[in-house]
C-alpha cells in the first residue's frame, strides 16, 4: 500500500506542470474579458497617431497672426503714415465740405455762367432745332405744277426713262426692210468704214504705193560732189 500527501513536493511540480500545460488554463484570462467592450482611447498607436497629426496639421503649423501676442505703438511712424492715408483716401472727408457748401451757397441767375450754359442747352436742343420743321409739316405742301423743282424732277424721270431711251430705236424698226446698195444703209456704210480702218491692209495700202517710188533732188550735195570729181 502507497501513501501520497498532497504536500509532498513531486506532486506539487507535477501540477505545476499540469497547468502550465493545460489549454483550459491558458484561455481562462482571455474567457472573462469576452463579450466586454473596449476603448482604443489611450492606448500607445492613437497617442502616437494624434501625436503626428498635430506634428503634420497645417493649422496649426501657421498660427494666424490675431494670436501672437504683440502690442504696436500708437506714435509709430509706419501706424500715423497709415492714418493719414487713410484720411486721405476717404471719400466722404473728401466731398464733407463741399456737401456742406451744396446747401449754403446760391447762384444768382443772371450770372454770365448760367447765361451761357442755357443759350448752349438752346443751340443743342434736338427740339427746338426741328421745331420750324415741324410747324411747316403741319400746314401742309404748296407746290406749283411749274414749280423748278417739278419741272427738273420730270426731265431727269425722262432722261432716266428705258422707254425715252428706246422710242427712236422703237420707231425706226420696220422701216428698212431692205436696200439697193449699201450706199442706202447707213450701217452698212458705216460697218465698211470700220472695217476699213480695222483693216491692215487698207493700213498699209499707201505706204506700199510709195514704197517702190524713190525722188532725189539733181542738187544734192552727194550729186555735186560726184560730178566735181
Amino acid at each position: 500500500q502507497w501513501t501520497c500527501l498532497p504536500d509532498q513536493n513531486d506532486v506539487i511540480q507535477a501540477r505545476k506542470a499540469y497547468d502550465l500545460q493545460s489549454d483550459i488554463l491558458y484561455k481562462a484570462d482571455m474567457e472573462w474579458i469576452r463579450g466586454i467592450g473596449w476603448s482604443p482611447s489611450g492606448s500607445l498607436d492613437v497617442e502616437k497617431a494624434k501625436k503626428a497629426g498635430e506634428i503634420l496639421s497645417e493649422h496649426k503649423y501657421r498660427q494666424p497672426p490675431d494670436k501672437f501676442k504683440f502690442t504696436s505703438i500708437l506714435d509709430s511712424l509706419e501706424l500715423v503714415l497709415a492714418k493719414n492715408n487713410a484720411l486721405n483716401l476717404n471719400k466722404r472727408l473728401y466731398t464733407e465740405a463741399w456737401d456742406a457748401d451744396k446747401t449754403k451757397i446760391h447762384v444768382t441767375l443772371d450770372t454770365p455762367e448760367i447765361e451761357l450754359a442755357k443759350s448752349n442747352a438752346v443751340n443743342m436742343s434736338q427740339k427746338l432745332y426741328r421745331d420750324a420743321w415741324e410747324k411747316s409739316k403741319l400746314k401742309g405742301y404748296d407746290l406749283r405744277a411749274d414749280a423748278i423743282s417739278i419741272k427738273a424732277a420730270k426731265a431727269s424721270r425722262d432722261i432716266a426713262s428705258m422707254y425715252k431711251y428706246k422710242e427712236a430705236y422703237r420707231k425706226q424698226l420696220g422701216h428698212h426692210v431692205g436696200c439697193r446698195s449699201i450706199q442706202d444703209d447707213p450701217k452698212m456704210v458705216w460697218s465698211m468704214h470700220v472695217a476699213k480702218i480695222q483693216s491692215d491692209r487698207e493700213y498699209k495700202k499707201d505706204f506700199e504705193k510709195t514704197k517702190t517710188k524713190f525722188n532725189m533732188p539733181v542738187d544734192m550735195l552727194n550729186i555735186l560732189l560726184a560730178k566735181k570729181c
